[in-house]
């Protein structure tokens, strides 16, 4: 009895150590998954990825910058399917003056959309592919939980926060 014990313990030890070692390991590889499937030119910034739909001017947005944007976004699992926009009318949101590497305390605009955000420049379009510990984390979305979300992002507007005031 104690032989099998030990060999129950040693593969259990054993799986476990083949498990992934966090959701956010786990979401990133199934991102990468994705973008690897359909050839998307994407890059990563603070555990997000971003893609460059079409390319602004002007400088990027910085933290405490207000932006007027509109968007479209949906689950990683279901791209064809848009969860929530603000297609027709911009949306302005002032970003936080430090820009969360990761927190979910955001009323509007959840981390993963922030540090894409900041990644944008005036008139461009992107795509940001994120991590569901970047967004909703363990709350259920559709039934779901730990949702990957892309967000299709149109930057309308840049008002650079005034560091004099």
């Amino acid at each position: 009895m104690k032989k099998i014990f030990l060999l129950l313990l040693t593969f259990s030890v054993a799986l476990f150590a083949c498990k992934k070692e966090t959701q956010l390991e786990e979401d990133l590889d199934d991102i990468k998954s994705y973008i690897k499937a359909r050839n998307i030119n994407a890059e990563k910034t603070n555990n997000i990825y971003y893609e460059v739909v079409k390319e602004g001017t002007g400088e990027e947005c910085e933290a405490g910058d207000t932006v007027a944007f509109k968007f479209k976004m949906c689950k990683l699992n279901k791209p064809d399917s848009i969860m929530s926009s603000s297609l027709d009318k911009a949306l302005t949101y002032i970003l936080p003056a430090t820009i969360p590497d990761f927190s979910t305390d955001s009323d509007i605009c959840l981390p993963g959309f922030q540090i894409g955000i900041t990644k944008m420049k005036e008139g461009g379009i992107s795509r940001f592919y994120v991590p569901s510990s970047y967004a909703f984390g363990s709350t259920k979305i559709g039934g779901e939980e730990y949702v990957n979300l892309i967000y299709e992002v149109e930057l309308c507007e840049i008002k650079h926060y005034d560091t004099r005031h």
